[in-house]
């Protein structure tokens, strides 16, 4: 087996490992003691598998919206806007989870970024998709859902609630 299939084959254990300890603990109303929790949402609460990657699961059905709409937004965009957004590694078929790869460079302060950033905006804009959760209402970068990857480009990591409207 290559080693890339041995990874995903390892992400895919250890996801599944992970679900199982998450649905026994949400049916106990207990907490998550398997992993470092990343962060938690309304919707959904994330994972660092320790390798490099995170696990986005969903705690309703409004996550598993998210998660789809993060699967179906990264495998059918183009690849010039692909390139903008956290790279999917694996996810399972009713879209439960999601394996993220995991960026860990903050999005700067700076209004070098920012312009940069309303560029991106209008390039997703373009091809249609509507970027919400990016910037607020007010114009102000939602800093939690950015990052940068080590070339210096942004990226998106949480794209759960963009849209896609026909031009």
């Amino acid at each position: 087996m290559p080693i890339n299939k041995k990874r995903k084959f390892f992400n895919f254990i250890h996801a599944s490992k992970l679900l199982i300890n998450y649905h026994y603990s949400v049916n106990n109303k207990t907490l998550i003691k398997a992993e470092k929790i990343i962060g938690v949402g309304a919707r959904r609460v994330v994972y660092d598998l320790g390798n490099g990657y995170v696990l986005k699961i969903a705690k309703s059905k409004y996550g598993i919206k998210s998660n789809k709409r993060e699967v179906i937004t990264f495998n059918s965009c183009p690849t010039r806007v692909k390139k903008l957004l956290g790279e999917i590694t694996n996810y399972e078929y009713k879209y439960h989870w999601v394996i993220m790869k995991k960026y860990t460079r903050k999005f700067p302060h700076l209004k070098k970024y920012k312009r940069k950033l309303y560029q991106l905006r209008r390039l997703f804009r373009n091809y249609g998709i509507y970027p919400y959760e990016v910037v607020s209402r007010k114009g102000k970068p939602n800093y939690k859902n950015l990052r940068l990857k080590k070339n210096g480009r942004i990226v998106v990591i949480d794209y759960g609630n963009f849209r896609f409207r026909r031009k």
